[in-house]
């Protein structure tokens, strides 16, 4: 997220040599200041790849491409040495649009930014966490296996969060004990990190996945690509909200398989780790509970599914980290706003009641077992 910000305000940053020149009083001279309207455009290509299209991401390629398509022939001009003698009234009148659309950008970025947030993240108190994170490649149908080449696509991201204390070898990793993490469609592991990174604070080690196969797309067009996969799902969710439009029903059947399938490659690779037996909760965002609790009775498995709904203060079901992810749309979109840290600490100590309600049933049904076992036999 911090990534993200500089990086939002680096394109902004980009852009103003290239409104303001305009302004300044030139003459029989080579406008070099327009090269910076492809470096802007550059820098946001590569933001957008690494980190995926955002609201926010989308507000700063607003002002990013509006001046870099109206400064192309600028930039032809400068790339062929030739001097301005003056700037037309039109250049003038595009980079005060310039002008306006970056301070509109750079205000929702700097507004809403969330500063509680990381405050908290980066005090003492805030132990790290330790990523792992494996690329595969393959299908849901045929397996998941490691990449042998450059050749072969990404189609599964794995990640173990594992509190800092086992990774310095302060504590034992066999001692602890696993949760997996369902992210719901909306959303990537990416933007849950913030909570995903809570619950390993508590002395967990979370398991939990991205995957792109093509068998179980998202979207069946171009746009479940992973830049944008995310961006579109939740500005569909957001808007057929805002116009009480209720959703596709064989369409939420559908995910509801693809996170069941999910979630057992999931359970999979815990066995391959050794953590299988060791797993005390699963915690599941929006729907994505409802394939957790479907995959639990499948497999007659008795572990407890925490769901990440409402019930939450301010939580927006199915949206992950959005109060930290997109502050400025989460302050128009929510019906009751919160700070996000607050939601991540909530989730991770209600997490942990849940799994301690799990472990008190089970002792209690163990200890009944045993008396029922010791007590002598009727006689008739």
């Amino acid at each position: 997220m911090r990534v993200l910000f500089l990086g939002e305000l680096f394109v902004l940053f980009l852009l103003l040599p290239v409104v303001f020149r305009t302004f300044i009083k030139k003459r029989n001279k080579v406008d070099t200041s327009v090269i910076f309207s492809l470096f802007a455009f550059i820098v946001l290509v590569l933001l957008t790849l690494a980190k995926g299209l955002s609201f926010s991401v989308f507000a700063v390629a607003i002002p990013c491409l509006f001046i870099f398509i109206f400064n192309l022939r600028s930039l032809g001009r400068c790339f062929q040495q030739l001097k301005t003698d003056v700037y037309t009234a039109g250049a003038v009148i595009v980079s005060l649009l310039g002008i306006l659309l970056i301070a509109g950008a750079g205000y929702l970025i700097i507004r809403f930014y969330p500063v509680s947030t990381f405050r908290h993240l980066n005090s003492r108190e805030c132990e790290a966490v330790e990523i792992i994170k494996k690329n595969q490649t393959g299908s849901f149908a045929e397996g998941f296996s490691q990449i042998s080449s450059v050749k072969e696509p990404v189609t599964a991201v794995l990640y173990k969060f594992i509190p800092y204390s086992v990774y310095s070898n302060q504590q034992n990793e066999n001692e602890l004990p696993a949760v997996l993490f369902i992210p719901d469609v909306y959303t990537s592991v990416n933007e849950n990190s913030l909570t995903i990174e809570s619950i390993t604070r508590k002395g967990n080690i979370v398991l939990c996945a991205d995957f792109y196969a093509k068998d179980n797309a998202y979207l069946e067009s171009f746009w479940n690509f992973r830049v944008f996969r995310s961006f579109v799902l939740q500005a569909e969710k957001l808007k057929n909200e805002a116009k009480n439009i209720p959703q596709d029903q064989d369409q939420l059947d559908r995910w509801r398989q693809i996170k069941t399938a999910e979630l057992k490659v999931i359970a999979e690779r815990a066995k391959e780790a050794g953590l299988f037996e060791r797993i005390a909760l699963i915690v599941a965002d929006g729907n994505a509970s409802l394939a957790a609790k479907d995959f639990c009775g499948t497999e007659n498995l008795d572990i407890p599914v925490f769901e990440l709904n409402e019930n939450i203060p301010g939580y927006i079901s199915g949206m992950g980290n959005f109060a930290v992810n997109e502050p400025a749309v989460y302050t128009f979109v929510a019906k009751a706003p919160s700070d996000g840290w607050i939601q991540s600490q909530q989730i991770a100590l209600r997490a942990e009641k849940a799994k301690l309600v799990q472990i008190q049933n089970a002792d209690a049904e163990e200890s009944n077992s045993s008396v029922s076992s010791d007590s002598p036999e009727e006689e008739f």
